[in-house]
């Protein structure tokens, strides 16, 4: 059993290492194009992320992986929460405010990035991890564990938009990371999908990006 799960494990970490290096990949095609800008390097990020994300949820569907995204029943208390989270999109300052330019960061980081992070980590990795331990709170340590080393993987356009003292912001990068993950893994533990955390990542982003 100890086998099985380090074998896992691996597999996990290797999956997470192969999308990374694809998001990277991606974002250097896109930007052969364009100059690279803070505002292009997001802008890549997020294509790179839809891609992914398409493509990920595809190879879910042929290997009939489950992503758990959707509740079992769409009740009162979700059509709450999307419709908090879309006024709360809708209106926040920086759509008044930035122009364009800040709406679709805006876009990128409430919307595209918590769809592509919770399919991966509240959706994947955790029935995943699921199935190799027996006591779900290990896969809730886990995952939050492995959503604040994920962060590392983001040193490029850190270190792009970071002037200086990029150590001590991908220390804080992991440190939000690992927060995160302990908080929306929490939601992931109640309602059992991963279209509530979706939701709670949007929102957290809206007043923490």
């Amino acid at each position: 059993m100890k086998n099985v799960r380090i074998k896992a494990m691996l597999l996990i970490i290797g999956s997470l290492i192969v999308l990374q290096l694809s998001l990277f990949i991606i974002k250097q095609i896109f930007l052969i194009f364009i100059e690279r800008t803070k505002y292009t390097d997001y802008i890549a990020s997020m294509i790179g992320m839809i891609i992914l994300s398409i493509l990920f949820i595809l190879f879910a569907n042929k290997q009939k992986v489950a992503l758990s995204v959707f509740p079992e029943r769409f009740n009162k208390f979700y059509i709450l929460g999307t419709c908090v989270a879309a006024v709360l999109f809708v209106a926040s300052p920086s759509n008044y405010s930035g122009g364009l330019q800040a709406i679709m960061l805006l876009f990128y980081g409430s919307i595209v990035t918590p769809i592509f992070e919770e399919l991966i980590f509240r959706g994947y990795i955790w029935n995943e991890l699921n199935a190799i331990f027996e006591k779900e709170w290990i896969t809730y340590i886990v995952s939050a564990v492995l959503f604040a080393l994920w962060h590392l993987g983001y040193v490029d356009s850190i270190a792009f938009r970071t002037e200086t003292g990029l150590a001590s912001v991908m220390l804080w990068k992991a440190v939000v990371g690992l927060g995160y993950g302990i908080v929306l893994g929490a939601l992931r533990l109640k309602t059992r999908n991963s279209y509530s955390t979706m939701l709670l990542h949007g929102v957290m982003n809206i007043f923490g990006r």
